[in-house]
């Protein structure tokens, strides 16, 4: 039989025991938990959400060709989650710089003066600024055509920079717009007379509006899109795993399958 003494010591160790399990297994329950966390991945975009085919918002979804694009490279690099904001382009850049998104999905020219201040993944939409004009109206093929009359832009774009440092004299009546579909209308009732809009996009946005337009000319200039980042060390590092996951893509032909599912044609090389 054990003594009073010897009871009290078994018991003191039993508790340790039992002590040292329960810790073990809070222990074990935190480290999964910072396992899980680990291996919590997001990326943050934003895109406009207002482009027929390239980034169209549907309800609580968005759709099209910059979206899809955005979405196989997050699965390629490993993210397990895209969270999206939409906002105009001057907002979007504004949250790059700010640090609150990681890039754009967006249409995004990338020109030389976008380039002094951010760099640019791989190219993946070849595009060019085209103009708009009603089906009966022949009298339009180019910028100069325009000179003393009205013609609507995506507020805050390249394509606005671009004809306001092209018109030194102000000869172009520039409306500038937040949603493409009103721009259209305007110019089928002819409160104006074209729209300069993105030369990949523009015959799906007329099939789609069901409105007498037509494409007008040869494009006014020739671009390329990409992905932007800010300057810096991370923006770098973030900007060379996008180009690794774009040059894969394009490998096994998926932005082939993606543009021409969005806009039945191919966008991704350069014609």
């Amino acid at each position: 039989m054990f003594g009073k003494k010897s009871v009290v010591l078994l018991m003191l160790a039993m508790t340790l025991v039992l002590g040292a399990c329960g810790s073990k297994t809070t222990n074990d329950s935190e480290s999964a938990s910072s396992g899980n966390k680990a291996e919590s991945k997001e990326l943050n975009l934003a895109t406009f959400g207002v482009s027929i085919g390239f980034s169209k918002k549907d309800g609580d979804r968005l759709e099209g060709y910059d979206i899809a694009v955005a979405e196989a490279v997050a699965k390629y690099l490993g993210y397990t989650k895209v969270n999206w904001t939409t906002a105009d382009m001057a907002g979007m850049f504004g949250m790059l710089d700010a640090g609150k998104i990681d890039t754009i999905a967006n249409q995004v020219e990338a020109n030389e003066k976008r380039k002094e201040k951010y760099i640019f993944s791989n190219t993946y939409i070849y595009s060019g600024a085209q103009l708009i004009v009603r089906a009966d109206d022949d009298s339009i093929k180019t910028l100069a055509d325009l000179k003393g009359k009205k013609i609507g832009v995506d507020v805050g774009t390249s394509k606005e920079a671009y004809l306001r440092a092209n018109d030194p004299n102000n000869e172009l009546n520039i409306t500038t717009y937040e949603d493409p579909s009103v721009i259209l209308n305007d110019v089928a009732l002819k409160r104006i007379d074209a729209y300069i809009m993105d030369r990949a996009g523009a015959q799906l946005l007329i099939d789609n509006s069901g409105l007498a337009l037509k494409k007008a000319g040869d494009p006014v200039y020739t671009y390329e899109e990409a992905f932007p980042f800010p300057n810096t060390e991370e923006g770098k590092k973030l900007r060379d795993s996008f180009n690794e996951a774009l040059e894969a893509l394009a490998k096994d032909g998926t932005l082939t399958k993606l543009s021409n599912e969005h806009l039945k044609q191919d966008i991704s090389k350069a014609s």
